[in-house]
């Protein structure tokens, strides 16, 4: 900050549209993470769905049951794509892709 001056805030927590720092200051969120957290903070909802699916899992190195709903979806809403492959990395996405380009072209 020396070249903007003042000090960084360091949030502690948030929920709904507001943050908290580490002074129990309250802010209004107007960022809210760029987009990904258009229902607000910690949401109720969202954190009972969240917990929910938690329960049987944080990853499985394998393909699973959502997996297969959310590409359904995307390919619902993108008029363009007739497939999805999932990836743990985008170092992983640019190997398939290259795979795939060298299949395509016989190289």
């Amino acid at each position: 900050f020396k070249s903007v001056g003042g000090n960084p805030v360091v949030f502690d927590r948030v929920k709904g549209a507001y943050a908290w720092d580490v002074d129990n200051n309250k802010y209004i969120d107007y960022i809210l993470s760029w987009g990904p957290a258009i229902l607000g903070h910690a949401d109720d909802e969202v954190l009972a769905n969240l917990k929910q699916q938690l329960a049987k899992g944080t990853s499985f190195g394998a393909p699973c049951a959502l997996e297969n709903e959310l590409a359904k979806l995307v390919i619902d809403a993108v008029p363009s794509v007739d497939m999805v492959r999932f990836t743990n990395s985008g170092t992983e996405a640019c190997m398939g892709m290259l795979r795939l380009a060298r299949a395509f072209t016989g190289r």
